[in-house]
This record gives structure tokens, sequence and C-alpha cells, in this order.
């Protein structure tokens, strides 16, 4: 499959009450038409058109661009970039940077309307940080009234949040509630010796000693105690047809990017199964941080008595806020932590088990030979995110959007787009050897054909969107430099 990339320098979201298109399409059934530009509506077209997807039709009410992708009929779920709703600190351009925007769902919903037809169902949403406000990261986003359009004409659109734990935190930083939510919505699959978290050296009996920043690393460990990798992953994706990745162009401080790949996390209900570094420095086995970093041990250890301290023990709030201010220091400081590192050898892998597993687990979560539902890609780069993301970033005007149906191709073209080297990055080129993509025979250094505003290119003839190589988050700038000229 060719990815498909538009580029428009200087696009901004629209602000339009519902996103609609500002141009009576052929193909468009809803009727509305915006007052205000909608530029971005435009570029998702184009995307799909410059395909030649459902050519013969094109340019009459009967074009169905994605009908080879999504059969009629299908119960299909939009995976999306909700990572945190808009913090006291954040402006609204910086927000926009982390979080997909409603003007990019809103385009892609609708022409999977027109695919799904009278029969089928679109669910979106994905499984935020636990202390993320739903209801705000839907209002902050536009998603909502993406949802509040479609509810007003009958249509099958839904958002859900795939959250089983869901938190309420104190602006300080304690945590002052936990909802737990029904258990039945999730279900454990275990790799077992499938995942590539048995390619880590055991530390000991119990195997590695995983960690997640804020959990109780008890929990964590239970997950991945000897020989068995669990993951909860929600129902509502594994009882999908087809899963369409909608993320953002951004940059991520433990695996490089952050993009469909990355994205996959969005489909696990409980978090305390994502392991996202291992305790320490490579002294002892970790990845926590660089072996320069050692002297954190101590601090590595307090914050597991912390996180695995009950809600109700002594002082345990004035410890949380105590952890939380501490851990804001080190990063000022500018000292790695938290697996926030080129080194980190530990989260890359539970994303690609995720990945396996929403491409080969059917809905009773047996892993099967065979894909067992259809995987489309949508990076949202309008307005992109460099430096420390997914939840610090800056923003940059990127004017981008980037669609094709392999996860891993559109994440390698994604890179070149920001200037980074996907050798580099090992969540991208370790997705080639250890995934049975739609091409099973393709290598990570095979060439992607694009087309680039109606240009056919191959992804090493792409030069950055920005005009210069995304900066990169700290704990990956020197990495990335050194393997800038590797395309």
């Amino acid at each position: 499959m060719t990815v498909s990339i538009r580029t428009a320098p200087g696009t901004a979201y629209p602000d339009d009450a519902a996103f609609s298109p500002s141009e009576s399409y052929p193909e468009y059934p809803w009727g509305d038409i915006a007052s205000e530009p909608n530029p971005v509506y435009g570029m998702v077209r184009d995307l799909f058109a410059q395909l030649g997807l459902d050519k013969e039709n094109f340019g009459t009410a009967e074009w169905n661009p994605l009908r080879g992708f999504v059969p009629e009929g299908s119960r299909v779920f939009v995976l999306c970039n909700f990572v945190y709703h808009q913090r006291p600190h954040e402006s609204r351009r910086t927000f926009t940077s982390k979080c997909i925007h409603g003007s990019v769902l809103r385009a892609l919903i609708d022409y999977v309307l027109l695919a799904t037809g009278s029969e089928g169902s679109v669910a979106f949403g994905n499984s935020p940080l636990q202390s993320t406000d739903w209801a705000r990261v839907l209002r902050e986003s536009g998603a909502d009234r993406v949802a509040h359009y479609y509810r007003e004409r009958g249509l099958p659109v839904r958002p859900v949040d795939l959250r089983l734990f869901v938190t309420q935190r104190s602006l300080l930083g304690h945590t002052k509630s936990v909802e737990k939510r029904g258990d039945g919505d999730g279900l454990s699959i275990d790799l077992g010796s499938d995942s590539l978290l048995t390619e880590i050296p055991r530390q000991d009996a119990r195997g590695a000693t995983f960690r997640i920043s804020d959990y109780d690393p008890r929990r964590i460990e239970a997950f991945h105690a000897g020989d068995s990798h669990h993951y909860v992953v929600h129902r509502e994706i594994l009882e999908s047809d087809v899963v369409i990745s909608l993320s953002k162009l951004k940059t991520h401080e433990k695996v490089g990017i952050t993009c469909g790949l990355k994205g996959f996390v969005g489909s696990v209900g409980h978090k305390d199964c994502l392991a996202h570094h291992r305790f320490g420095s490579p002294r002892i086995g970790g990845d926590e941080y660089p072996a320069s970093n050692a002297f954190l041990h101590p601090l590595s250890r307090l914050f597991d008595w912390v996180n695995g301290r009950s809600q109700d023990a002594p002082f345990q709030k004035l410890a949380q806020i105590s952890i939380r201010t501490l851990g804001r220091v080190i990063r000022r400081l500018g000292l790695v932590t938290t697996g926030a590192w080129h080194g980190n050898d530990t989260c890359w892998r539970m994303a690609l088990d995720l990945a396996r597993i929403l491409h080969h687990a059917d809905r009773d979560g047996v892993l099967r030979e065979a894909n067992q539902r259809r995987h489309l890609s949508l990076i949202d780069g309008i307005v992109a995110g460099e430096r420390d993301g997914p939840l610090d970033p800056r923003a940059a005007d990127a004017g981008t959007l980037v669609f094709g149906d392999d996860v891993a191709a559109t994440d390698k073209v994604a890179c070149r787009l920001m200037g980074f080297d996907p050798a580099a990055i090992p969540l991208v080129r370790e997705s080639f050897r250890t995934m049975r993509w739609p091409v099973a025979t393709r290598d990570a250094d095979d060439d992607i054909e694009c087309v680039l505003d109606g240009a056919a290119v191959v992804d090493r003839e792409l030069e950055p969107v920005l005009g210069r190589p995304f900066q990169p988050p700290a704990g990956w700038r020197d990495h990335l430099r050194r393997r800038r000229g590797g395309r």
C-alpha cells in the first residue's frame, strides 16, 4: 500500500460548530456546509483521492474511497490520541499539538460512514491517562461537537472511554479517589513466550522488574510474572472489524515518536499491565535512566515504597505530593528518569506486543496466524508536537496529514517527515522484524512508496515538513543527532 501525504503550510484547524466541509462535495451526504473555510476536511479528502481510491467514481455522488478497506456493515473503532486534558499552564495551541483535533476526526468518520452503510457503526476514543477528565478532553479537542453532530442525525457514532480504572488527583498531585469500572469490559490476554519482553534478560526467578511511574510496582510485576505477559485489552477493540489509528505527529520521550504504533497503548483498560521501563540503570539490568544516573537508585526505591502503600497509610497524601514534586525537580535539572531516553529497551516492546494483539487476537483473545481485523492509520500533523512529548510537547505548525493501511509504514514515513532516521527508533525499526503486516516480506530498509501532494516519491526522498528536523525529547537528543544522516 502506498502512503498518502498531504501538506499545506500555514493551515489552521477550523472553528466551525461541527467541522462540516466548506465546499459541497458530490459525495457529501449530509447537506450542511460550513460558512467558514475548513481546509482540513479538503486535505483528508485529498489523502484518499490522490491514492486513486474508488477512482472510477471520483467526482460523483457514488464516490466511496474507503469501501476497499471498510466492508459494508463493519463495526469500526477509531483509536484516537486523547492523552490528557488541557492543563492550567498550557496554551490552546500547545493542547492541539498533543491531542487529535475534532476537524480531522469528523472528516474521517464521514468517509467511514459512507463505507459502513446503514448497518455499520463507529466508535471513537481510547484509554487516556487515568487522571484525565474525559468530558474535558472531548470538549477541548472538539470531539464532543463531532459526537453531538452525529447524535442529532441519529447516526451510529459514539465516543467511548476505554479505561477500567479512573483516578482523580488534586492539583498538588495526591490521589483523591479511584473509580473501578466493569472488569467484564476488559479481556486479559497472555502473550507468554510470544511477548517481545521475553527477549529481555531475566534479573531473577520472577523476571525483569518492570515499572510505570506512579503505579504500585507489585501490580505491574503481577501482569508480567515469570513466563506470563498479560495485557488487558478493551472488548470494544477486540469486537471491532476495523481499527483506525488516528494519532498525532508528535515526539515521545520513551519511544522517540508517538504515532500509530505507540497509539495501540490506548486500547488497554488496565494501565497496570503496561511495562514502561525497568527499575534502575543498566548496571542492575534496568533502563529507567543511564548508568551515569545510577545515583538516583535510592530515589527509585523511595518512589516504589510510596507507590506501593495503601491510600489510607499514614501521611500517604504528603508522601505522594513529595515524590511528584521531587520528580518535577529532577526533570527540571535535566536528569533523565522514568525511562525517558533512547536507552529504554522496554516501552517499545510493550507497544509492539499490543500491536500484535490488535492485529492477531480474535474476539475471545486467542492469537491467530491471520490478521483478525483491518487496520488503517491517519496521522494528524496540522499542528504537530516536538521536544518533550507526549505530555509536554512544543507546538509546531506542520500542516501535514498522513494516511495508509500499514501502521508500520505510516510511522516510518512520519519519522522521515520529522527528520528522524527510522533505524534509530526501535519502535519503528523493530516493527518490521516482529510483525506480520499486510506485506509480510517487507524489511525495515525497504522503500515505502508515497504520494506527496500528488507526486510519487519514496520515503528516503522525503524532507522534514518544518524545513528542519523536529527537536527530539531531551533523552533522545544526542542519539538522534548522531543518526540524523542515516536516510
